[in-house]
């Protein structure tokens, strides 16, 4: 009997811990809605406009480097995501360095080569190649073209706390684009986080 009450004392324990653990943390991270509110708010807003001028700086760059590329579009998706699920952890010491939500920029250069894309995007590498692993200023850059079995998309989070896309051209779908040009390629530079709330 005392083997009994001793097991069930630890399991209830166990969950007890177990509960706290995966608990605590949504006492002191701040909520959703808080966090809209500072995603809105002026000190992001600065930090928001650095983001993007950095960014469009690069872009002015490749655009300069490769003159035959004419961009069709050039996309601006920003985007403060909540980043809480990602941390969950029963064996982390601390809480108090994760992150709760964390805000960053990218860019699309959106444009139709009059050759095989494959081809254009192999001379780019060639003359003008993106930068392996970070540029200066801290922006990832990748190359992607249209396939048979896949078409490129801009892609943000589904689920932004705050979110704006912003484009160059107008309002046309990768789709419209596609059917007016051909096989689309998107030269695609990824900033790193420019506001993090811990």
């Amino acid at each position: 009997m005392r083997s009994l009450r001793r097991r069930t004392g630890e399991a209830v324990g166990l969950l007890f811990v177990f509960g706290f653990a995966v608990l605590r943390p949504s006492r002191f991270w701040p909520p959703k809605w808080m966090l809209r509110r500072i995603a809105a708010s002026a000190e992001v807003r600065a930090e928001r406009e650095s983001a993007a001028e950095k960014l469009l700086a690069r872009v002015r760059e490749i655009e300069a480097g490769v003159p035959w590329l004419r961009a069709l579009d050039v996309v601006i998706r920003d985007e403060c995501v909540d980043v809480r699920g990602h941390h969950i952890s029963l064996f982390e010491a601390s809480t108090s360095t994760r992150e709760s939500m964390t805000c960053r920029m990218s860019a699309f250069i959106v444009f139709s080569p009059e050759r095989d894309p494959e081809d254009a995007v192999a001379e780019i590498r060639r003359t003008f190649p993106p930068p392996d692993g970070l540029s200066p200023g801290g922006i990832s850059e990748s190359l992607h073209w249209d396939t048979d079995e896949r078409k490129v998309a801009v892609e943000g989070a589904h689920d932004a706390l705050w979110a704006r896309l912003t484009r160059r051209h107008g309002e046309k779908s990768l789709g419209q684009l596609r059917q007016e040009n051909g096989a689309l390629c998107v030269w695609a530079l990824r900033g790193q986080p420019y506001f993090t709330v811990v």
